[in-house]
């Protein structure tokens, strides 16, 4: 049985770390909101919107990304992302560790309920079930968060990299040495 545990454990820490499954993501906003955002010519979301790239896209040329926003009104813009430096997010670890951190966090809630001033054995023994049921839920959220760690997820890339596209025009003319007025 030990030896059947190890080796799904080995074999999905080969899966999730070969990448085959990582995605960058990317919250995308704009000014105004309501822009469609394109990757290669598909869209792929509206603003305010979380796009989602594969690792492995034939979209990723030279370690960037292109998108194109477009609104209803015929505006566009360009905005090109570079990749190096950014890491990709883990879905696999995000679904197994999941789990682990819900019921973790849900145990430490429950365990924080009462703070009566009852001093009967009744009382005292609640007090010590409530400890207990709390020290269970930071473990647990422990082992959720160990896990993600080590299917290879990671903190930064779960709320997606920042892309503000901001479509109005400068409120005042921008002036260059040839059209200033002297």
């Amino acid at each position: 049985m030990r030896c059947v545990m190890v080796s799904i454990i080995c074999m999905t820490l080969v899966l999730t770390q070969g990448g085959c499954r990582s995605v960058y993501r990317f919250r995308c906003t704009s000014h105004p909101p309501g822009a469609v955002v394109l990757v290669e010519q598909e869209v792929v979301g509206q603003t305010d919107c979380t796009v989602k790239i594969p690792r492995k896209s034939h979209a990723i040329r030279d370690h960037k990304i292109e998108m194109l926003f477009s609104l209803p009104d015929g505006r566009e813009r360009t905005h090109v992302v570079d990749l190096r430096g950014l890491k990709p997010s883990n879905p696999f670890a995000e679904t197994v560790s999941a789990p682990f951190i819900v019921l973790g966090a849900g145990l430490m809630l429950l365990a924080g309920g009462s703070d009566d001033e009852d001093t009967s054995s009744d009382a005292d023994h609640e007090k010590d079930s409530d400890r207990r049921m709390g020290l269970l839920g930071f473990g647990t959220l422990g082992v959720g968060a160990g896990v993600f760690h080590l299917l290879g997820g990671d903190a930064d890339s779960l709320s997606g990299y920042p892309v503000y596209i901001d479509f109005r025009e400068p409120t005042e003319p921008v002036e260059n040495e040839e059209t200033r007025v002297q």
